[in-house]
């Protein structure tokens, strides 16, 4: 090929190849479709990255969901919605002073509660109450060892059942254990079954709730669980409470005398009122009567009581220690009468209550005996005694503060009381003798569910055939749910 044809050819390329460099820049001429595409890609991509940066600097404030999504938070997803909505059957599980079940619609409700209680008691006594009846002995026991289901069905049925595997009998005993039907116009509620006789302050106050480790002397009179037919409400917003029933004298049910003739029956009332009543229950009087007409049908009816101690001995009582007894007289009629009185101002409280038992008997006709007590308590922590109007008994105590060494400390609540109670047995032949207890106690309570009490009783006891004083130290540990 010539030289000439060559450089032809070789010009012809130049101007194909070099011609675009030499054709106006980019930045000159307006872009291509496509060109244009990507560079707005670009540009979004580089405010992503800028927006990404900003939520992730330590200053910049917390991202906010998007629209959609946000809108879907307020007014709740209809799916999620429905999966989230609870039939009115279904149960909830909660704690209040006890482990609970409950409906959504409250219909139906579940307690599941007990009680356990461990004493120790150390006893010294005089020579001469020792020389007649020997020494009384130290020991430990467990008190009550209980357990109990209540609650409703329908809103309008109640149930309760309560046993106790305390003692050395090898069985449980029936203590409250019931079904009734509440909301009965006028009447209130209705209760069927084996519980406690409306009467006495202390003797219808939940042993967890009480203020020294045993009832006083004077509760010897009053009646415990029997198998009854019981009425009961509250009127005038609570200010005044009345409970009545008939009641077959059956005991701790069931027992080896549940179908015995020679029980007999009664009737029991009680009427309580607060005429004072402020703060919630900070500041409260009350005031009460009872009276129960018995029927022992000839029955063996003594009377006789402990020195506030459990792990002691009856000192006092009409069934033993020479001389003619009750049970030789035997019963015709029983009226019981009770008055109480309760004042709480603050954590000061005081207490008291006077019983009396008319006995007609076979023999040598009526016999009379009587018995009352006084006391005093102060919470040191501030609290306050609880108290619930409508059924017009002392409750539960919940510290300001409970006992923790975690966590957020406290101290629980203390309580100091003081108490004098005397009963007397005497009553011309009957000679049962007579009692008078001095009681301090010092109980702290750890929560709500937890107390642990100390006592100290000196009893003073005249007895036609032995006199002398005993002194007691006794303590508890106590889980109440």
């Amino acid at each position: 090929m010539s030289i000439g044809r060559l450089g032809v050819i070789g010009a012809a390329f130049a101007w194909v190849v070099l011609f675009p460099a030499m054709s106006p820049s980019a930045e000159e001429s307006a872009p291509t479709p496509r060109e244009k595409m990507l560079l707005d890609k670009v540009t979004e991509l580089e405010k992503r990255v800028a927006e990404l940066e900003k939520r992730l600097s330590p200053e910049a404030p917390p991202p906010q969901p998007l629209p959609d999504v946000q809108q879907r938070i307020e007014k709740g997803d209809e799916t999620i919605q429905q999966q989230r909505e609870k039939s009115p059957a279904d149960f909830r599980v909660f704690w209040k002073d006890g482990l609970r079940l409950e409906t959504e619609d409250k219909r139906f409700a579940l307690r599941i509660g007990g009680r356990l209680q461990t004493d120790w008691a150390f006893f010294d006594q005089d020579r001469d109450l020792e020389r007649v009846l020997g020494d009384e002995e130290d020991g430990t026991e467990f008190r009550r060892a209980r357990i109990n289901l209540s609650g409703t069905i329908y809103h309008d049925v109640e149930y309760r059942t309560e046993y106790d595997f305390a003692g050395n009998s090898g069985k449980a005993n029936f203590y409250d254990v019931y079904i009734g039907m509440k909301n009965i116009p006028a009447l209130g509620t209705l209760r069927l079954g084996h519980f406690r006789e409306p009467f006495g302050l202390e003797r219808l106050t939940s042993v967890g709730h009480i203020t020294f480790m045993e009832r006083a002397l004077p509760n010897a009179f009053t009646p415990g669980r029997n198998v009854g037919l019981m009425g009961f409400n509250s009127a005038f917003d609570d200010r005044v409470t009345w409970a009545v029933g008939a009641y077959k004298n059956t005991d701790n049910f069931p027992s080896g005398d549940d179908a015995d003739e020679d029980q007999g029956y009664a009737v029991t009332g009680r009427v309580t009122a607060l005429p004072w009543y402020q703060d919630d229950g900070g500041k409260l009087l009350h005031v009460g009567v009872a009276y129960s007409h018995r029927n022992p049908d000839g029955a063996v009816l003594g009377y006789g009581t402990r020195p506030e101690a459990h792990l002691g001995r009856q000192w006092v009582t009409t069934e033993g220690y020479g001389g003619f007894r009750l049970r030789d007289a035997r019963m015709d009629d029983v009226d019981l009468w009770g008055g109480e009185a309760l004042l709480i101002y603050g954590p000061l409280s005081l207490q008291g209550e006077y019983m009396r038992a008319n006995v007609d008997t076979t023999f040598l006709g009526r016999h009379d005996f009587d018995g009352y007590y006084v006391q005093a308590s102060y919470f040191l922590t501030g609290e306050h005694r609880a108290y619930t109007p409508s059924s017009g008994l002392p409750g539960r105590i919940k510290p300001k503060s409970n006992f923790s060494l975690s966590g957020e400390r406290g101290w629980g609540a203390w309580e100091l009381a003081l108490r004098y109670s005397t009963i007397d047995l005497d009553d011309r032949i009957i000679r049962g003798g007579q009692q008078d207890d001095f009681t301090a106690g010092v109980s702290w309570y750890l929560n709500p569910n937890a107390k642990i009490m100390w006592n100290y009783v000196l009893a003073d006891i005249d007895h036609d055939l032995y006199a002398g004083n005993l002194d007691i130290f006794e303590t508890r540990f106590q889980i109440d749910f």
